[in-house]
C-alpha cells in the first residue's frame, strides 16, 4: 500500500533581497502579497522594482502600491514555475 504524504510537484521561486530565498511548494492558490509576506523583505529591497518572471514573459509588481490600495490587479495568482526576483 502506497500513500501520498505531500504533494510537492508544484512550486515557484523567490529570491533577491528577501529573507527567506529559494523554491516554495505551490500547494494552495497564493498571490504575490502572500509570497512576499511569507518570505519577509530585506532591508534594503527596492519595493517597486519587483518582477515577476514566468517563462518568457516580465511582470512587474510594485509591492508600495498594492499595500496602499492601488493597482490591486498586479497580485496575481501564482503558478507553477513562477520565479519572483525582489532587486
Amino acid at each position: 500500500m502506497v500513500s501520498v504524504v505531500s504533494v510537492q510537484s508544484k512550486r515557484f521561486f523567490i529570491s533577491g533581497k528577501v529573507g527567506r530565498t529559494g523554491a516554495v511548494p505551490l500547494v494552495v492558490p497564493t498571490t504575490m502579497l502572500q509570497a512576499l509576506s511569507s518570505a519577509g523583505m530585506g532591508e534594503w529591497a527596492k519595493k517597486s522594482k519587483i518582477i515577476i518572471m514566468r517563462g518568457t514573459q516580465r511582470i512587474k509588481f510594485n509591492y508600495d502600491e498594492v499595500i496602499k490600495g492601488k493597482k490591486l490587479e498586479q497580485n496575481i495568482f501564482l503558478q507553477d514555475g513562477d520565479h519572483i526576483f525582489v532587486p
